[in-house]
């Protein structure tokens, strides 16, 4: 059984822990804002949850370009949830075509709507706004098809609620700069970070660290020599240290230099047994023949 002593150390290892990573946090944020420029504050309309939570499935597998695209052209066709909830399941799939899979976003989505009119008797979510963020998240996890990201996203783009989003390109972002184990999932990162996220700033963060992914620290070939992060990101580090060194013109004409002297000598150099360092002379070659 652990001692007391022994747990009050661990407690106050975790609290350093913690302190660390929220000071981390923030550098990481403002360094994000010095490369990329302020993210102007976000601001909410009345009665958008639903609007964004539809947007946000609608980018499930897709490009947010796409997403939108589909999604201005369903509210221009159907400004209206209830008719696209009462709609023929092709017109809706023929508007949100540009997303892909769009007969079964159609199902999906049309299915959403129902189970929502079943369940608050409106087609609205805006009681959530007013509700803790973990019951607003997990009653939007309850519905079929809505997963951490975009019961995330619904929460902070719809309500203001302090979640921070976790795609694919936030988790690279975030595992390689240590914020997180390197092989967390999406989950595990936003249920880890939000809480250490001042007031405010997971929305800046959330874009900041999306376009980031981006333009910088892509996937393959990251471009770590133009990031404000290097100084604090463990992988930044590694790579920059193994990487490569570019050989120099000047660096290859020293040393191929000695080679020249040899040649000009009358030495050839040979990888076999005679001589201490496998160099014969041509006079050699000529007796051996």
């Amino acid at each position: 059984m652990r001692s007391y002593r022994s747990a009050r150390y661990d407690r106050r290892a975790m609290s350093r822990k913690t302190v660390e990573k929220r000071a981390k946090i923030r550098r990481v944020l403002a360094a994000l804002a010095r490369m990329y420029g302020a993210v102007a504050p976000l601001r909410r309309k009345r009665g958008a949850g639903l609007d964004t939570l539809v947007e946000a499935m609608l980018a499930q597998n897709t490009n947010m370009v796409n997403a939108t695209r589909g999604y201005r052209m369903l509210r221009r066709r159907f400004p209206k949830w209830a008719a696209v909830m009462n709609a023929p399941v092709g017109d809706v799939q023929r508007e949100i075509a540009i997303c892909g899979l769009a007969r079964m976003r159609a199902r999906r989505l049309q299915a959403l709507l129902r189970t929502i009119l079943e369940r608050r008797g409106a087609l609205s979510l805006d009681f959530l706004a007013k509700r803790p963020v973990d019951e607003a998240f997990a009653y939007l996890m309850s519905f079929f098809g809505i997963g951490p990201k975009t019961a995330a996203f619904t929460c902070l783009f719809g309500f203001g609620q302090p979640l921070l989003p976790v795609d694919n390109g936030v988790l690279r972002v975030v595992r390689r700069l240590g914020l997180v184990r390197a092989k967390a999932r999406d989950l595990e990162a936003q249920r880890v970070l939000s809480p250490l996220i001042r007031a405010g700033d997971h929305h800046p963060l959330h874009v900041l660290t999306f376009r980031h992914a981006k333009e910088r620290c892509r996937p393959r070939n990251p471009k770590c020599d133009e990031c404000r992060l290097l100084a604090i990101c463990p992988y930044g580090g590694r790579k920059v240290k193994h990487r490569p060194r570019e050989v120099d013109a000047e660096d290859v004409r020293r040393r191929t230099a000695p080679m020249a002297r040899f040649v000009s000598a009358g030495l050839v150099r040979h990888g076999g047994d005679d001589g201490k360092h496998g160099i014969r002379t041509f006079a050699k070659v000529r007796s051996a023949g």
